[in-house]
């Protein structure tokens, strides 16, 4: 048997920190997921695609915010889909399931609401069961993958565990909540047991796997000083030879935005040159980025006037979508920056006023509101001269 297994597509997640047009394409290539996972079970002769929860993001969504993937699934006859619930989509009386059942379903299409073993397919005689543990509330305290040990099956059927929750003991921070017996595949006689919840791809062991969400979603913070790329954007292709054997994974490629933290201090304004070259390096297609970039250090006036339009209105505008923090980006202007203000008189007074009280850190706040100040006062020098 060969099947592709994912999670944690959150169809209908809204990104408030980004503005609305990032949000829109943020929020599509969600829906264009399932595209892109019939397209890869085609290509690859998978006969059914797993997906371990959290298909939705919440449980209010629109009626066609709903049915859009599932008309997307239709246009994959030769492919079966196995959807379970999650924490964020679970199943509840008058839900989002219940919707959807009521709804004109695909015969390819199948929501497994119920726990019990299934038959998905019978593979050259050998009959494959599928064995779902559908959450029916956000947190629930029983491991629900614990029927599997003595869910019956015939014998010499292919075993495979759908689920959605945290392995116990495995990196679990105190927040987790539905715990999932690590060695579930072992006592269940499970070829294989497919998770959804970590947004990361992870191998728990050679029957158990997290997926990872297909579209990466959300920055971690803090970030690595050093950069990194975001996990996510990848499905698992999954071959069962027999009940016994050890399944072959394979990750695939499957996101189309690709999401990267990058932590820099700048120290002198020549680096801003620097940054953006390391920017440009990302990949090849920035377009498929969305970035978050965190800049700490110092810079002159004009080097804060510089980076604004090199990396923020240049390389920045590259991108699929940016967020930019720079509250331990501060400004020193040097004596070029304020003979440029002016040389005498009171504008130059003030400008060295407010230089004064954004050097005093004994007051933060009022030293910051003193460096945007003559910040402004520098930026509407250079507009009133015809340089901005």
């Amino acid at each position: 048997m060969r099947l592709i297994h994912s999670s944690d597509l959150q169809i209908g997640k809204v990104f408030t920190y980004f503005e609305p047009s990032v949000a829109a394409l943020l929020q599509d290539a969600r829906q264009a997921v399932i595209r892109t996972l019939g397209e890869l079970a085609l290509q690859h002769g998978a006969s059914a695609v797993l997906l371990a929860g959290d298909i939705y993001d919440k449980q209010q969504l629109s009626q066609q915010t709903l049915a859009k993937p599932i008309e997307a699934m239709r246009q994959f006859p030769r492919v079966h889909w196995h959807l379970l619930p999650g924490n964020h989509d679970h199943w509840r009386e008058k839900g989002l399931w219940d919707r959807l059942s009521r709804a004109n379903m695909p015969p390819n299409v199948h929501l497994h609401v119920e726990s019990g073993a299934v038959q998905i397919m019978d593979d050259d005689g050998t009959p494959v069961y599928l064995l779902p543990a559908p959450l029916s509330h956000i947190a629930n305290v029983d491991d629900l993958t614990s029927y599997m040990d003595s869910a019956a099956t015939p014998n010499g059927a292919i075993r495979i565990g759908l689920a959605h929750g945290s392995i116990q003991g495995f990196g679990s921070d105190g927040d987790a909540s539905n715990y999932i017996l690590p060695t579930r595949a072992e006592s269940a006689g499970l070829a294989y047991l497919a998770l959804g919840d970590w947004h990361r791809q992870m191998r728990v062991s050679d029957r158990v796997w997290y997926s990872g969400t297909p579209e990466p979603d959300f920055f971690k913070r803090p970030a690595d000083a050093t950069g990194t790329r975001c996990n996510g954007g990848l499905a698992l292709l999954v071959d069962v030879d027999d009940p016994r054997a050890v399944p072959r994974v394979t990750p695939l490629d499957v996101g189309r935005y690709r999401w990267h933290q990058l932590v820099r201090t700048l120290t002198d304004d020549s680096q801003i040159a620097l940054l953006e070259a390391d920017l440009r390096a990302l990949e090849t297609d920035l377009s498929r980025i969305v970035l978050d970039l965190q800049v700490s250090g110092t810079l002159s006036l004009a080097g804060r006037r510089q980076f604004e339009e090199t990396i923020i209105h240049g390389v920045g505008s590259a991108f699929c979508g940016i967020r930019f923090e720079d509250s331990g980006l501060v400004l020193e202007p040097s004596e070029a920056d304020l003979d440029s203000i002016d040389r005498a008189g009171f504008v130059r007074v003030a400008a060295d006023r407010l230089k004064e009280i954004a050097d005093d850190h004994s007051d933060p706040a009022q030293a910051r509101i003193a460096a945007l100040a003559l910040r402004r006062l520098y930026v509407e020098h250079l507009r009133q001269a015809g340089v901005a």
